[in-house]
């Protein structure tokens, strides 16, 4: 079928026209592009597709990286099919198809070169080539394809990053193929139909494989979906991303942008069978949802195992999520509120395994409390310096669930008013969420320990893949440790701060913590996001860092720093030094005493005593210093000093 689909593109007038696109690749050049432009939509009334600027990039950046396989010597004759066909053009109309061409050029280049644009027809018509296998002999590519044991990968991917773009391929092909045949029946063009009703009905699936066996090598795209279709496994054969799914909503609702990058895990994953133990995490994650409420009649955090395996003795680190009510220790009754669950079997937290395992991930694979999670969805006060705090990992122990003491409760929430009668109100939801936590457990991805739960190396590693192949960014501790300043400080400020100032650390340390890693560093949380409603949450990761361990001239260089030169300050006289007066900028004392004020979630009354505290020692008094902050963060100013009714004059 490949010889009869698409006949009428004008390829032969066009190769009569131009004799300098000779042999098998120049020839397979200029039919796909041809013949794509054809499927565009380019007009045809002179007998060959002709090219405008738009049609030429969208040929080169989208379509040519995604259904062609070409020899890197042959990469140039793309390009020069579509000047050819500028050539015929006039003037200005010309100029502007060749210019497109020319902007385009390069960028083509590099998305053939990317292994991240590779699907299963093009990589293995690129290793076949590389075999020596003559990509116009379809009897030699079956032969070649037999001779495979099973699907050989490019460094660095997965079956999964050759599925997905190979299922994204497949259907902007379809989508192209349709369009062009409705659009031909509804308005036939003079030189004919691209495609007969006896060509479609033989299935645009049929269709487009042909084409495919025409752009790659003869036979394969029919090969992988027939007799080899082992080779190129597709969606069917990886349950699991429908977990992947799920954790890239996650991510979404987070940061709403998959680009945004999660923090490095705090140790390094230990990857083995990663899909395997994907399909394994995911099963688990569907029977949550799915089953009854702890199988047959079992008690709440009784069921199934603890967790045994993995990050015994282990410390770790609690991130965020969930939302906290605004301040004391007010307990409201369990099931009440909008942080709640979000359904789901095995109880009213079956349905939160996916949320569990990527906040996890998000706190840089550090454990968490099952206590402290369980407060949060029952819409309890947590103290938000306390959200991320640090969580004890003991030993292995009995798999039955006990809630922690009113007294721990009490540390772990932030609450000190916190009794026995609330701790026993709290205790079903724990045993609840303890049972959802044992049933993740039990695939070894995920362990608990007593009231501390977390994800062990494996399980680190699989989130890490879930979450990239659906292209959420996961660089691991080296990637982070090679960013620059300014990317690390945009990343880090919206990462938990337990998190963020490790990887800040990580980064100074291999750095040498040196005098100007500190400065680059320090410059970067004094201008990114600089003006933004984010400049506070950026200068809070100043707070994250061991000035005791910065060189006294980093300190020295950054007094004059509108943002950290009075942090620089109270460091070196932390040591001793003497600072002249009038080196630190006022906006940076303000600064300073801004983001010391106690934050909207507490009480109003500490708030103003602080402020008022720092006014009394401020030139100029009240009124100087609130101008003086306004002046240097407008938008932190009104958030926290707005509710004091104290404005700028």
């Amino acid at each position: 079928m490949a010889e009869i689909v698409l006949t009428n593109t004008g390829l032969d007038a066009f190769l009569e026209a131009n004799p300098q696109f000779r042999g098998p690749g120049a020839v397979r050049a200029a039919d796909a592009v041809l013949s794509l432009l054809a499927l565009r939509g380019a007009d045809r009334a002179t007998g060959v597709p002709e090219p405008t600027p738009a049609l030429a990039k969208e040929l080169l950046l989208e379509d040519l990286p995604a259904f062609v396989c070409a020899a890197p010597g042959d990469l140039g004759t793309y390009p020069a099919v579509l000047r050819a066909l500028a050539g015929r053009f006039d003037g200005e109309r010309r100029g502007r198809v060749e210019g497109a061409v020319g902007e385009a050029e390069a960028d083509f280049e590099r998305a053939m070169g990317d292994p991240g644009n590779l699907t299963w027809p093009r990589w293995y018509a690129q290793l076949l080539r590389t075999d020596g296998t003559d990509p116009d002999d379809p009897q030699a590519v079956r032969a070649w394809l037999a001779g495979l044991d099973g699907p050989p990968l490019p460094d660095g991917a997965r079956r999964a990053d050759l599925m997905g773009r190979t299922a994204v391929a497949d259907l902007l092909l379809s989508e192209v193929l349709t369009r062009a045949y409705v659009r031909d029946a509804e308005r036939p063009p003079a030189a004919g139909p691209l495609l007969g009703d006896h060509e479609v009905a033989q299935g645009i699936g049929t269709v487009a494989a042909a084409l495919l066996d025409r752009w790659t090598a003869a036979g394969l795209a029919e090969g992988l979906a027939g007799e080899y279709a082992h080779l190129a496994p597709g969606p069917d054969d990886f349950p699991h991303l429908v977990l992947a799914d799920a954790l890239l909503d996650e991510h979404l609702d987070y940061y709403g942008d998959p680009s945004v990058p999660l923090p490095p895990p705090e140790t390094e994953a230990a990857e083995e069978d990663v899909e395997r133990d994907a399909d394994l995490l995911a099963a688990a994650v569907d029977e949550l949802a799915e089953a009854e409420p702890y199988g047959a009649g079992e008690a709440p955090g009784t069921s199934m195992t603890a967790g045994t395996g993995g990050m015994a003795g282990t410390g770790g680190t609690a991130g965020t999520g969930g939302t906290a009510g605004a301040g004391g220790a007010g307990v409201p009754e369990p099931g009440g509120g909008g942080s709640g669950p979000r359904g789901g079997g095995a109880g009213p937290y079956g349905g939160e395994a996916a949320h569990l395992l990527y906040t996890l991930y998000q706190r840089g694979c550090s454990a968490e409390s099952v206590a402290r999670r369980a407060a949060e969805f029952e819409d309890w006060a947590v103290d938000p310096a306390l959200e991320d705090a640090p969580v004890r990992v003991p030993p292995p122990a009995s798999p039955a669930y006990t809630t922690p003491t009113a007294g721990e409760l009490a540390r772990l929430l932030g609450s000190p008013g916190i009794t026995d009668t609330d701790r026993a109100r709290l205790d079903k939801p724990a045993r609840e969420l303890a049972a959802v936590v044992d049933r993740l457990a039990a695939t070894g991805l995920v362990f608990r320990h007593g009231d501390a739960f977390g994800l062990t190396p494996r399980g680190c590693a699989v989130v890490r893949y879930l979450l990239a192949v659906r292209r959420v960014a996961v660089p691991d501790a080296a990637e982070t440790a090679g960013w620059d300043a300014a990317r690390l400080v945009a990343a880090a400020e919206g990462w938990p701060p337990a998190v963020a100032g490790r990887v800040l650390a990580d980064w100074l340390r291999a750095r040498g913590d040196g005098a100007g890693a500190w400065g680059e560093l320090l410059a970067a949380v004094g201008t990114v996001n600089a003006g933004t409603s984010e400049a506070a949450a950026t200068r809070a990761l100043l707070g994250l860092l061991d000035w005791s361990a910065a060189p006294a001239e980093a300190l020295r260089k950054a007094l004059p720093d509108p943002v950290a030169g009075a942090r620089a300050e109270e460091a070196l006289r932390a040591r001793g030094e003497r600072v002249e007066p009038g080196v630190v900028p006022e906006s940076a004392r303000a600064l300073r005493v801004l983001d010391g004020l106690p934050g909207k979630r507490g009480p109003l009354e500490s708030r103003r005593t602080a402020f008022d505290e720092a006014a009394a020692g401020w030139p100029g008094g009240s009124a100087a210093l609130v101008a003086t902050m306004a002046t240097a963060d407008p938008h932190e100013t009104a958030r926290v000093l707005g509710p004091l009714g104290l404005a700028p004059p």
